[in-house]
């Protein structure tokens, strides 16, 4: 099976391109309506795609100069944001995981220029990362060729997904343990209540 957009190919039980959203055809059916050429079309653009400024991750203060200065040289616009103990950098969505990507490789060159004297804290602080409190801790190779670093762990959609589903069966569980095991009105109200407003939680 392949893609009549884009000319990717799948294995048989595949019926949609994963990256054209678009139904896959067989060889024959490429080559009868004389779609097949030797150079793909491209791509349509994903509309899923977030745009506006969105969190490059939380830093130590001290490493902040080097981390601003890749994104200077690189031309891009960024904003901080100091927090209590670290500093926020946000950046336009679509260039967050190129920079991402950028800074993970080359971490380990912007901590050998700190200050020797600034160099312990730094180092003490991260986790996976020193001096990045919120580093990514996997990536992969996208269908483009392009290296993509996890999100941060706040721009996860899943988990707010889940807290519906999570207060529904948690307030079954209440209710019921108060009617069937304690015997107490007030617990299967509150119960009740919780899964109630599990309900009309968006996911």
């Amino acid at each position: 099976m392949r893609c009549p957009s884009c000319l990717d190919e799948y294995e048989p039980d595949v019926v949609r391109c994963a990256a054209c959203d678009v139904d896959l055809v067989t060889e024959e059916e490429l080559e009868a309506d004389g779609a097949a050429t030797s150079r793909p079309r491209p791509r349509p653009a994903r509309a899923d795609v977030p745009s506006g400024p969105r969190p490059l991750g939380r830093f130590h203060p001290d490493i902040l100069p080097q981390v601003l200065a890749v994104l200077r040289d690189k031309g891009v616009e960024h904003d901080v944001r100091s927090r209590d103990d670290d500093v926020e950098v946000a950046v336009e969505a679509d260039r967050r995981d190129e920079l991402r990507a950028e800074l993970l490789m080359r971490w380990d060159e912007l901590l050998a220029e700190l200050d020797a004297d600034l160099a312990p804290d730094v180092l003490g602080s991260g986790k996976h990362a020193s001096g990045w409190l919120d580093a990514p801790t996997g990536s992969y190779i996208d269908r483009d060729g392009k290296l993509v670093v996890d999100a941060p762990p706040e721009d996860d959609a899943d988990d707010r997904r889940t807290l519906g589903p999570t207060l529904v069966a948690g307030g079954a569980i209440l209710a019921l343990a108060g009617w069937q095991v304690l015997d107490v009105g007030a617990v299967m109200i509150a119960g009740a209540a919780l899964a109630l407003i599990g309900v009309f939680i968006p996911r």
